[in-house]
């Protein structure tokens, strides 16, 4: 596949903004950094727990003091796979901050990826992604990774959100010769609280998706 003659700032500055995606490209593994604070009374960084990981989704929760502010989650939506001519998976990725705890979502940032066996024998994966209702900025990108040879990692970005509830887009994978099984994922949330003095939290992690390869 030939590689891109931008470089890796240009590849993230010519994002695709608002429309419905489908593009191939070669992906890899990498962790995501968090989002920065915003300026205000204070900003900290919210640890993370896994509260599923199985073939049906994958998902982390980011508790505060003394509730739950809110969680992340990919979920595979099987019924409506597709095994013709172009196989296909189906997805919805969400991220949420509870009504009830006096936050909002400001960002959201998602890199998906496949593992490295299989960016070596098939060397590239469709993705076709539609933008939340609820959002006014939505990036799509391929991002650029040195390791050992150039990869690229699909990167899906927001900002200026300001939701207190649920956000939640599609995601479909597409390969004519064959899917992946599992799927690298990391994400990053920046959520502010409501208030004079409300602060902003940061959480990020990263997981391997094993959803498996066949329709169940």
């Amino acid at each position: 596949m030939p590689e891109s003659p931008h470089s890796p700032q240009d590849d993230h500055v010519n994002r695709t903004r608002r429309q419905f995606l489908t593009t191939g490209g070669v992906v890899a593994t990498a962790a995501l950094a968090g989002c920065s604070g915003l300026p205000g009374t204070g900003s900290r960084t919210l640890d993370t727990v896994v509260h599923e990981n199985s073939v049906d989704e994958i998902s982390w929760d980011f508790p505060g003091h003394t509730e739950n502010i809110g969680y992340v989650e990919i979920r595979r939506k099987p019924q409506f796979d597709s095994n013709g001519s172009i196989p296909s998976r189906w997805f919805t990725f969400n991220a949420s901050i509870e009504p009830s705890s006096a936050y909002e979502l400001d960002q959201f940032m998602a890199t998906l990826a496949t593992p490295d066996t299989y960016f070596d024998q098939q060397d590239q994966l469709t993705y076709l992604v539609s933008p939340p209702t609820q959002s006014d900025s939505f990036n799509t990108y391929f991002k650029r990774v040195q390791s050992g040879t150039t990869h690229r990692q699909f990167v899906i970005e927001m900002e200026k959100l300001s939701i207190d509830g649920k956000m939640e887009f599609p995601f479909v994978i597409r390969d004519a010769q064959a899917l992946p099984s599992t799927l690298q994922c990391s994400f990053s949330v920046q959520a502010t609280e409501s208030g004079t003095f409300g602060e902003t939290v940061t959480a990020s992690d990263s997981g391997i998706f094993e959803f498996g390869s066949s329709t169940q």
